[in-house]
């Protein structure tokens, strides 16, 4: 018999997020998660490591677009307002699954071996920022630091524009010299008082 396929990048991935469904089901009346929260968080995880699937697979086959720049697009009056958008039913902040259930540091070890060891995860996240952009949440609410690989480049600080009615730097007018310091005033003289006859 031929020995059994190794798992392949997508499938050890997807095993760690199932671990961690598993652990945080484990966790119903124990620790501080409702029974709805634990059915979130598994769809959750469940959907990312679908979506890690999808960018493994199109990224072998070649067809994997590079990310879009996410551009702000002035609002013109005329326009409706965007409809609200809904708030996350899910618990937000840092180690906020962490906190809930301590045994789920357990997904943050593994998932910070896999993209500091594995030589596939590596060239996978190298060639696709999209895998980053959907890995960071997990680290986020397991309350573990970023791995380097992970970590977004420092911003450039932008330039500030020149606030409107005045010139800009290059045209503004010299600074006048300040003037003078006034002369002290002057004493006056006081005349002797008049002698009586």
């Amino acid at each position: 018999m031929p020995p059994p396929a190794s798992p392949t990048l997508a499938e050890r991935f997807a095993g760690i997020l199932r671990q961690l469904c598993r652990i945080v089901a484990e966790s119903h009346g124990v620790g501080l998660l409702l029974g709805p929260q634990i059915t979130l968080i598994c769809i959750r995880l469940t959907r990312t490591s679908h979506r890690f699937a999808r960018i493994a697979e199109r990224l072998a086959a070649g067809t994997l677009r590079p990310p879009r720049k996410r551009k702000r697009k002035p609002a013109s009056p005329e326009a409706p307002p965007p409809p609200p958008r809904q708030p996350d039913p899910l618990p937000r902040g840092r180690a906020w699954l962490l906190k809930a259930v301590r045994k789920t540091t357990v997904g943050g070890s593994l998932l910070t071996h896999m993209l500091t060891h594995d030589a596939e995860m590596i060239a996978l996240l190298d060639a696709a920022p999209q895998a980053k952009r959907l890995i960071r949440p997990l680290f986020r609410m397991l309350g573990w630091p970023l791995p380097d690989i992970l970590r977004l480049p420092p911003r450039t600080p932008a330039k500030r524009r020149p606030r409107a009615g005045r010139p800009p730097p290059a045209h503004r007018p010299a600074v006048r010299d300040p003037a003078p310091p006034l002369a002290p005033p002057t004493a006056r003289r006081c005349r002797p008082p008049a002698k009586s006859a």
